[in-house]
């Protein structure tokens, strides 16, 4: 009887250390990407060389040093890496056309992707 309790510990123990690691293991980094394209008198061209930033929240502490720029590059793809969760403004530009900018919310751990298409000033 002795030797079937501690059998049920050592049993119990590895299964809640087991547990633990699985838990540690898929723990969220709160760290986030966003990727897409921006696009401008075609819908099929990319616009290389527009600016993409990202700023965060100024309400927020946590967020309000945020700032991630990045250039669309000669396919007018972009990538933004490292994004902490929160509410951001996302602004597009470029030389020549009117900028585009919208409130969003990059979720903890995932992938956003927008795609922009600008359109020439008048």
């Amino acid at each position: 009887m002795k030797q079937i309790t501690a059998y049920a510990r050592r049993l119990f123990l590895i299964s809640a250390v087991l547990s633990v690691l699985a838990l540690a293991i898929c723990a969220q980094s709160g760290r986030s990407w966003m990727n897409g394209f921006v696009f401008a008198d075609s819908d099929t061209n990319g616009l290389p060389g527009a600016t993409v930033e990202l700023t965060g929240d100024q309400n927020n502490d946590r967020l309000k040093s945020v700032h991630l720029s990045t250039k669309a590059e000669s396919d007018g793809k972009y990538s933004l890496k490292d994004i902490p969760y929160g509410d951001y403004t996302l602004r597009v530009s470029a030389d020549g056309y009117e900028p585009y900018e919208i409130k969003l919310y990059v979720g903890s751990d995932m992938l956003t992707q927008i795609h922009v298409r600008l359109r020439r000033k008048v």
